[in-house]
């Protein structure tokens, strides 16, 4: 059986479970697993579609592992680096951007300024994604949120 995190938005206390893909990304799987718990505000990346973004500290560069390009699945969670000056400009106020991505409706394409990006597949929400979806839509307009993920 693979390892098991909980989302969590604190405010709302609003939880989901999900499967850590250790066979498919090993390295990035251990590597997210190994910085658990995170703590820190989740914003939504509204030009991904239904998509939420958690920055981590850009440090944590991995390697291509397990890559996914086009329209995830709901319930996806992946990892993505975006190098320094890779775009003009800074997106997030960020020259650089380690981050997680959490989809939680159909139809998110994880993109940037550049068009679509490719990420680390490494999980899957398997337990109450409907309910944290509904935290997650009402991002569009009451901005970011406080998330804490870690070891279920």
């Amino acid at each position: 059986m693979n390892r098991r995190v909980k989302l969590t938005f604190t405010r709302e206390e609003t939880s989901a479970f999900a499967e850590v893909l250790d066979d498919e990304a090993p390295m990035t799987a251990e590597t997210i697993w190994s910085l658990l718990p995170l703590h820190g505000k989740v914003i939504h990346d509204i030009w991904s579609g239904p998509q939420l973004v958690f920055h981590l500290d850009n440090s944590v560069k991995l390697p291509a592992e397990n890559m996914l390009i086009y329209h995830p699945l709901p319930g996806d969670i992946f990892y993505y680096y975006r190098p320094p000056h890779y775009y003009r400009g800074s997106p997030y106020g960020r020259v650089e951007s380690a981050e997680l991505g959490i989809t939680y409706a159909r139809d998110s394409r994880p993109q940037g300024p550049r068009g679509p990006k490719a990420v680390n597949l490494f999980g899957t929400v398997t337990e109450n994604l409907d309910q944290f979806a509904k935290v997650a839509e009402k991002m569009v307009y009451e901005g970011s949120k406080e998330l804490v993920i870690e070891r279920a």
